[in-house]
């Protein structure tokens, strides 16, 4: 029996104790929650400090009676008993002592298995740095008495640590590490134990193929063993919830509570409950999300999981945001944030701030909720969550408009469509990850399907095979018999042919459906690939795949001290088309611009939309009288195009052209530094006139 089906036997053993003890100190202190799951937890607490009580003469005794070895022993296994029970803090303390005596008295193994122990606490209970330390006592054990599954442990915790901290990388370095030991060992649910972490990690990347196939396998080992089954049919649930798949989310987190409740661990059932509130919030059910929040808070404050207890005040402050209960939701967001600052969890922090100024916003007191912004991204970390970063700019827009600051509110407007865009752009390869992964298990249980086919086409012949030699010997024994023999054994080989033949039929008819599968899977990820790349206008490279492979060839030129040459277009007075003639013709001009810019431009040449009317052209390789050059015939030929398309316009539908050099601006150059030059010289080219190029630093 593993570890942690022993605590569960325990925590079953322990709520039959509470019954037991309905009369003692148990029932004579009043519940702390109304919640059943809270209200167990908390007698839980109850019954580890009556028992630890109780059993506090024998802490002394113990060494002397039964010597170091036994003492340390009788501190590990009471240090499991309360860890089993969510006590906590009293697990820490009767860990830390065997560890102490372990160590002491050179027993490396017992004291690698007490900081096991310690650092699972001091992850459920953000202590982060403790976690740290119990993971340098790992590797320090596993160095000096070569102990690999100490070491893999170690691995793992470190990754955990690096990841809660933000540093992905690192985190994934560990992982990795800690996966190829577990699998050496063969620990199986030390493996799903890695592939859970890894998989997490994979989807925090965003890449959600990679993190569907880690899951997949964790969730086949916890299947077989039951072991922490709840947390990996969670991380399926978030998964599919990034995917916009709420269907399968839904299914996934109703799995998840029902496993959670059936293992009676309060702290994994309080970690899916919350982010089950999270994901009600965001789908606008909000009385079941404050209901689900406010339980998970119950339970976590009754165990001690101080992370959690942030994130649920968090989900239960925007809960009754979204119901309206402004003072509520202003005093459990308030708490989060103390939480948020006393773990220094920037995630919390950054959230419960961006709720806080929506609060301000619907009491009209726009400067507070400006003020709450403001702190909310003081910190860098905070821009990495992306989607919060939209709706922040949507409150900015909304502050600005109410204090009439139009321009201002103008210019968050197109910061919030920049960076919805961009998530739809995300959510597209997002559904195109998911599509890959789907294809590549589908196409291994097909491969399997033809293996354990043909595995019994090959049974079948060896038994023909058989049946063959021993007819030969039967030949040889007596003619008489041989007549008889041989025609039973046609009529035999007869069925057996003919069972043959229906099932190659049948493998044949399942490799062709497995091939058309194939080209329609590939059709559909081809389609979705051009969809998340291309501008749905004039089919160039939208914005985002633009930036991406424009920062890949400033790389490649940085490498090879080759010149790179940036050409900013924009069509000069596009608003008076669109005003004189409608957005639909503006539309249709844009179109014939870029298709004269793609004819005039060198195979190799990229050409995406930068936004609006702006166009992008990078050319690799290319000095300054080149790209003038090419800016120059570029002008020309849009003009001469317009004219035609235009006729009687004179000339007024032209491009201004700014040219910015990689050579010509101070190291190390970035992608923002090169685009903002090319944006002053198209700026200075608009200013002079319109209708010519310059060229920035000339």
């Amino acid at each position: 029996m593993n570890a942690n089906a022993t605590l569960r036997h325990v925590r079953r053993l322990a709520c039959v104790a509470i019954l037991l003890s309905a009369g003692t100190a148990v029932r004579a202190a009043p519940p702390a929650e109304t919640y059943p799951r809270a209200q167990m937890a908390a007698n839980l607490q109850r019954l580890a400090a009556l028992i630890d009580h109780q059993i506090s003469p024998l802490k002394v005794m113990v060494p002397a009676l039964i010597g170091v070895h036994g003492a340390i022993t009788f501190q590990r296994l009471f240090g499991e008993f309360f860890f089993a029970l969510d006590a906590y803090p009293l697990a820490e303390a009767y860990l830390h002592r065997a560890q102490d005596l372990a160590s002491a008295s050179g027993d490396a193994g017992d004291a690698a298995r007490a900081a096991i122990s310690r650092g699972r606490i001091a992850l459920i209970t953000g202590h982060y740095d403790r976690a740290e330390a119990m993971s340098n006592d790992l590797s320090r054990f596993a160095a000096g008495a070569n102990l690999p599954w100490a070491q893999a442990k170690a691995e793992e915790y470190f990754g955990v640590v690096a990841r809660r901290r933000g540093l992905i990388e690192q985190a994934l370095v560990h992982a990795e590490r800690a996966l190829a030991m577990q699998r050496q060992l063969n620990q199986q649910d030390e493996v799903a134990w890695a592939l859970s972490n890894l998989g997490t990690l994979a989807r925090d990347r965003g890449d959600y193929a990679t993190a569907l196939d880690l899951h997949r396998q964790s969730l086949e080992i916890r299947q077989r063993t039951d072991d922490q089954l709840e947390l990996t049919l969670r991380n399926l649930a978030l998964i599919y919830r990034d995917l916009g798949d709420d269907t399968a989310a839904r299914g996934y987190f109703a799995n998840a509570l029902e496993v959670a409740l059936r293992h009676g661990d309060s702290a994994n059932y309080a970690a899916t409950l919350g982010t089950w509130a999270g994901f009600l919030v965001d789908a606008g059910e909000f009385t079941p999300a404050l209901g689900a929040a406010q339980e998970s808070l119950a339970v976590s404050r009754a165990i001690g999981d101080r992370p959690s207890v942030g994130f649920d005040l968090l989900n239960s402050g925007r809960a009754l945001l979204g119901l309206g209960r402004l003072d509520e939701a202003d005093k459990q967001l308030n708490d989060a944030l103390a939480v948020g600052r006393e773990l220094n969890q920037h995630e919390i922090l950054a959230h419960s701030q961006v709720a806080l100024a929506e609060v301000a916003l619907k009491r009209n007191d726009a400067v507070q909720a400006s003020r709450l912004l403001d702190a909310a991204f003081s910190d860098p970390q905070a821009a990495r969550y992306k989607p919060l970063m939209s709706e922040v700019n949507e409150l900015r827009e909304k502050i600005a408009t109410t204090t009439g600051n139009t321009a201002q509110a103008l210019q968050f407007a197109h910061a919030a469509a920049a960076l919805r865009e961009e998530l739809l752009g995300t959510r597209a390869s997002r559904r195109l990850t998911a599509l890959e992964s789907q294809y590549a298990r589908t196409a291994a249980d097909q491969q399997l399907a033809l293996a354990t086919k043909e595995n019994q086409l090959q049974a079948a012949r060896l038994t023909q095979q058989q049946l063959q030699r021993k007819f030969g010997a039967v030949l040889l024994a007596a003619v008489t018999v041989l007549a008889l023999l041989l025609a039973w054994r046609f009529l035999g080989v007869r069925r057996l042919n003919h069972a043959l033949a229906a099932r190659n039929t049948e493998v044949e008819t399942q490799r062709a459906a497995l091939s058309q599968a194939n080209d329609r899977l590939q059709q559909q990820a081809d389609e979705l690939y051009q969809a998340a790349i291309s501008d749905p206008l004039t089919g160039v490279s939208n914005r985002g795949h633009l930036m991406r492979q424009l920062d890949a060839r400033i790389t490649d030129c940085r490498r090879n001290g080759s010149e790179l040459a940036v050409l900013l277009i924009d069509f000069d007075h596009f608003k008076r088309i669109n005003d004189a003639h409608g957005h639909l013709f503006g539309d249709r001009v844009l179109v014939a611009g870029v298709q004269t810019l793609r004819q005039w431009l060198e195979p190799g040449d990229l050409l995406g939309r930068y936004g609006g009317e702006e166009f992008i052209a990078v050319m690799s390789g290319s000095n300054a009288a080149n790209a003038a050059q090419v800016a120059e015939r570029l002008r020309v030929r849009v003009a001469e195009t317009m004219t035609g398309f235009m006729p009687g316009t004179n000339g007024t539908v032209t491009v201004s052209i700014g040219i910015a050099l990689l050579s010509r601006l101070p190291a190390p150059v970035r992608l923002e530094s090169l685009i903002e030059a090319a944006d002053k010289a198209v700026y200075a080219a608009k200013a002079a006139g319109r209708n010519r190029i310059v060229v920035h630093g000339a």
